[in-house]
C-alpha cells in the first residue's frame, strides 16, 4: 500500500507544512537548519520515506512563511485617507453591491508612486469597467471594514493580498493589459459572447453563471432561490464542468480520427485555456490539474491515482495562497471530491437492488456523499444547510450536462458557422429556463433552508443509519425503522417552532420590539442583526428574538444599564448567540449592566467600548457612536451618558437616541434623519420642539407601556411631533411591534397589533 502511495504521501505532507504556516511564521534560519538535518537523515535508507516527508514538510511551512509575508506586505496600507490620481489594471469581473460597484483591480501607480499590489476598487452604480482594462481615475484610499455578523471583509480582503479599498469615480480606459492575463481577458470574452448568442434576461445569466461562474446577472431572488434549494455550486464553476470540456474534446478527436496522443494533447490546451477564462477559483483550478494530470498520466504511460491529483490540486493552491485553506469554496470544493471517492461507491452498491435507473442511483449516490462531507462546512460558515439540495440536485442532474456540452460545442461553433451557435444557444436557453425553474420550485418548499444543528445532525445520521440498518439482523430492522420513522416528524415539529418568524429583511429593518416601559430595538440587514437595548426582564427579549427567527446577533448594545433598557440582557446572552457586546464603559453603576458584562466574560464574548467616535458596519449598514464621549462620574444621570447611535443604510438614516433628551443629542447631529427613536419614552422635552426643526423625521417611533405610571407619552411631546408636516408616528402602547423598512432610498413602516 505504501509502495503506491507515498507519492501522495509526500504531496500531503508539503500541503500539512503550507496549512501550518498560517498559524506560525518559520524564520529562513531555521528552515535552512532543518532542511540540511534531514538531508543527512536520507543516508539511513529505512529513514528515506519519512525523512523526505518531512522535509517537504519543513519546506512547505517555510514556502508559506515566504509567501504570507509577501501577502502582508502593502505600501498603499499606510496612505489609508490620502485622494490622489491612481492607474490600476482591472483583474476581475465587477460585483454589484447594494450602493457600489465592487471591483477587484492590481494597483500599478498611486500619485507619483509605482505600486504593484492588489486592491479593490469601489466605483458608483452604474457602467462597470471592462475586465483587463487599465483605468486612469481619481481616488482615496480607505481600510476595509472590520470583522462583520456573517462577513469578514478585512481578512477575506488579507487572504488575497488586498490591504486597502480605492474609492473612485469618472474613471477611463487607457489601455488593455496584455500577457496572459490579456489573453484570458480575451478567451472569457469569447467565451462569455458565444455561449449564448441572441438570449437575453434570466437565461443568459443562468448560461454565464453555470459555464463561466459568474452569478452578476442574476436576481436577488433566483440567486436565494438557487441558495436554498442547494444549487449555488452550479453558478461555481465545478469539477464537473472541466470533466465535459476533456471528454467532449477526445470525443471530437474519435470523431474526426484524430489518434490519441494529439488528441489528449488539444484536452490539455482546452482545459488551460478554460481555467484562464474562468480565473483562479479553488474549484476549477482543483479540476484543471486533474484533468491536465489525467491527460499527462496517459501520454507517459503512467498509472492515474485520482487521490494524488486531487493533493497535487491542494498544493498548487495552498503554494500560491496558504490562506486559502480557510475559504469556503477550497473546503466546499475538496470536502465534496473526497467524498465521492470515498462514499458515492458505498452508497452505489447500497442502492443497486431498488428498481431505480442508473443514473437516477449515481445521482442519488453522488447527492448524498456530498450533502455529507458539506453540510457541516455550510453550517459552520454560513449558519445554514439545504434541506432539500439531494432533491433539487437529481432534478437538474439529466440537464447539467448536456448543457455544458452544448454550451462548449457553441464556443467552437461561433466563429466558423454563427447560426449553428444561435440554435445551440435557442436549445440551451430552455435547459437553463428549467434549471431556474426547479431552483424556484425547491426553494419554495417548506423548511427549504434552516440553520438548525439539529438538522445537520440529522443529515449525517440518516444516511450512516441507511449504512448500519443493511447490517442489522432482520429480527431488528423493524425496531430501527420505527424509531426513525418517529424521529422524523419529532424533527420536522421542531424546525415549524416558532411559525411566527419573519423572512429575513432584503434591505434595512428596524425593528421597534413592544417590551412595555422600556426600550428594545432590533436593527437588521441581510448580513445580520444588532440589538440595541434589551427592555426589563419580564418582556422576554429573547423569547421575542426567538419569534422573530433571529438566533445570532452581530452585536448587543448595552445603553445606559438601567433596567428598562439592559434587564433583558443577560438572559438574551446566555439564550441568544452573540458575537460582541457595545458597552459605553460609564461611571454609573448597575446590577444588570454587571451581570450582563460578567455572562458576556464567562461566555468569552468581546466587549467593545461605545463611545463618540466609533463607528462598526454591517453590509451596507454603518453605525456611528455619537455619545458618551467619556465614563463621566458614578453621581451622573446615566440618562446623560446613555449610547446615542446614528444607523445609516444608504440614504437613510436613523436616530437611537435611547434616554437621552434634546440636552445632550441637540449638539451632536447637524443633518436630517428618516426615523427617529423618541427619546426617553416621550417624556416632556422642552428642546424637542426645536430638534425635530432640524432633524425633519417622516417616521418617529415611542418605545413606551400601556397605562404607564409616568404619563408616557406626554402630551407636550406628542405636541411638538404634530408641528412635522406629513410625519407618520408610531407607538409601542397603542401599536405593539413597531417595524420600519428601507431599501436605502424610501422607508416605511407597519405595525404587528
Amino acid at each position: 500500500m505504501i509502495e503506491r502511495a507515498w507519492p501522495t504521501l509526500l504531496v500531503v505532507a508539503a500541503c500539512l507544512g503550507l496549512v501550518l504556516s498560517n498559524a506560525l511564521w518559520l524564520p529562513s534560519a531555521v528552515l535552512v537548519v532543518a532542511l540540511l538535518l534531514l538531508a543527512t537523515s536520507l543516508a539511513v535508507p529505512s529513514a528515506r520515506l519519512p525523512a523526505l516527508a518531512l522535509a517537504l514538510a519543513v519546506a512547505g511551512w517555510g514556502w508559506g512563511s515566504i509567501r504570507l509575508d509577501a501577502l502582508d506586505r502593502s505600501l498603499l496600507a499606510s496612505q489609508v485617507g490620502r485622494t490622489g490620481t491612481a492607474e490600476l489594471v482591472v483583474t476581475g469581473p465587477a460585483r454589484r453591491a447594494t450602493f457600489a460597484l465592487r471591483v477587484p483591480a492590481d494597483a500599478r501607480r498611486f500619485v507619483d508612486a509605482r505600486v504593484d499590489e492588489p486592491v479593490l476598487l469601489e466605483l458608483p452604480l452604474g457602467r462597470s469597467p471592462p475586465q483587463g482594462a487599465i483605468l486612469a481615475l481619481r481616488a482615496t484610499i480607505v481600510a476595509p471594514r472590520a470583522s462583520e455578523e456573517g462577513f469578514d471583509e478585512r481578512g477575506w480582503l488579507a487572504r488575497r493580498g488586498v490591504h486597502v479599498i480605492l474609492r473612485g469615480r469618472d474613471w477611463r480606459v487607457v489601455d488593455r493589459r496584455g500577457g496572459i492575463g490579456g489573453l484570458s481577458d480575451r478567451l472569457r470574452e469569447h467565451v462569455a459572447r458565444s455561449i449564448a448568442p441572441g438570449l437575453e434576461g434570466e437565461r443568459r445569466a443562468v448560461l454565464a453563471g453555470i459555464v463561466l461562474g459568474e452569478d452578476e446577472g442574476l436576481s436577488k431572488e433566483l440567486q436565494d432561490s438557487f441558495k436554498a434549494a442547494g444549487l449555488y455550486h452550479l453558478l461555481a464553476v465545478s469539477g464537473q464542468n472541466v470533466a465535459f470540456l476533456a471528454g467532449a474534446v477526445l470525443v471530437l478527436g474519435w470523431l474526426l480520427g484524430i489518434a490519441r496522443l494529439p488528441a489528449e494533447a488539444a484536452a490539455i490546451g482546452a482545459i488551460v485555456a478554460y481555467v484562464l477564462a474562468v480565473g483562479w477559483q479553488p474549484s476549477v483550478v482543483r479540476a484543471g490539474v486533474a484533468g491536465i494530470l489525467a491527460s499527462l498520466a496517459w501520454l507517459v504511460s503512467r498509472p492515474r491515482d485520482r487521490w494524488h491529483f486531487l493533493a497535487i490540486g491542494a498544493a498548487i493552491l495552498l503554494a500560491w495562497t496558504p490562506a486559502t485553506v480557510f475559504e469556503p469554496g477550497f473546503q466546499l470544493s475538496f470536502a465534496a471530491v473526497a467524498a465521492i471517492f470515498l462514499l458515492v461507491p458505498r452508497l452505489s452498491s447500497t442502492l443497486e437492488g431498488y428498481p431505480l435507473p442508473r443514473w437516477l442511483r449515481e445521482a442519488l449516490a453522488i447527492s448524498v456523499a456530498c450533502g455529507v462531507a458539506t453540510a457541516p462546512i455550510l453550517w459552520l460558515q454560513f449558519g445554514s444547510i439545504q434541506v432539500y439540495s439531494l432533491l433539487a440536485n437529481a432534478l437538474v442532474t439529466l440537464a447539467i450536462g448536456p448543457l455544458l456540452g452544448i454550451a462548449l460545442l457553441g464556443t467552437l461553433l461561433e466563429p466558423v458557422v454563427p447560426s449553428a451557435s444561435l440554435a445551440l444557444a435557442w436549445l440551451n436557453g430552455w435547459l437553463a429556463a428549467y434549471i431556474a425553474a426547479c431552483a424556484r420550485v425547491v426553494a419554495g418548499l417548506p423548511l427549504a433552508q434552516t440553520s438548525s444543528g439539529l438538522a445537520v445532525a440529522g443529515l449525517l445520521v440518516i444516511p450512516a443509519g441507511i449504512l448500519l440498518l443493511r447490517r442489522l439482523p432482520p429480527w431488528r430492522r423493524p425496531l430501527a425503522l420505527t424509531c426513525i420513522a418517529a424521529g422524523l416528524p419529532a424533527l420536522l415539529l421542531w424546525q415549524l417552532w416558532p411559525a411566527r418568524s419573519l423572512p429575513p429583511p432584503e434591505g434595512l429593518r428596524i425593528t421597534v420590539l413592544d417590551v412595555g416601559q422600556g426600550d428594545s430595538i432590533l436593527v437588521q440587514v441581510p448580513e445580520g442583526a444588532i440589538l440595541v437595548d434589551q427592555g426589563p426582564p419580564e418582556a422576554k427579549v429573547d423569547r421575542q428574538l426567538r419569534e422573530l427567527g433571529v438566533r445570532r446577533l452581530a452585536a448587543l448594545v448595552l445603553t445606559d444599564g438601567q433596567r428598562d433598557h439592559t434587564g433583558g440582557a443577560e438572559q438574551i446572552l446566555r439564550r441568544v448567540t452573540v458575537e460582541r457586546v457595545l458597552d459605553p464603559r460609564i461611571a454609573s453603576e448597575s446590577p444588570y449592566r454587571t451581570r450582563a458584562l460578567a455572562v458576556a466574560a464567562e461566555r468569552r464574548i468581546p466587549v467593545v467600548e461605545a463611545r463618540a467616535g466609533a463607528s462598526w458596519g454591517l453590509g451596507g449598514l454603518r453605525i456611528r457612536v455619537l455619545w458618551p464621549d467619556g465614563p463621566g462620574l458614578p453621581s451622573d444621570d446615566p440618562n446623560r451618558r446613555t449610547v446615542v447611535l446614528l444607523a445609516s443604510y444608504g440614504e437613510v438614516d436613523a436616530l437611537l437616541s435611547a434616554d437621552a433628551e434634546t440636552d445632550v443629542t441637540a449638539p451632536l447631529h447637524g443633518q436630517q434623519v428618516e426615523i427617529l427613536k423618541v427619546a426617553h419614552h416621550g417624556s416632556e422635552d422642552p428642546g424637542l420642539e426645536a430638534e425635530l426643526s432640524e432633524l425633519r423625521p417622516a417616521i418617529a417611533v415611542i418605545s413606551c407601556g400601556r397605562g404607564n405610571r409616568y404619563g408616557h407619552p406626554r402630551a407636550e411631546t406628542i405636541a411638538a411631533l404634530a408641528t412635522i408636516p406629513g410625519l407618520r408616528l408610531q407607538r409601542t402602547d397603542r401599536d405593539g411591534r413597531v417595524v420600519v423598512e428601507s431599501d436605502g432610498a424610501r422607508v416605511w413602516v407597519r405595525s404587528d397589533r
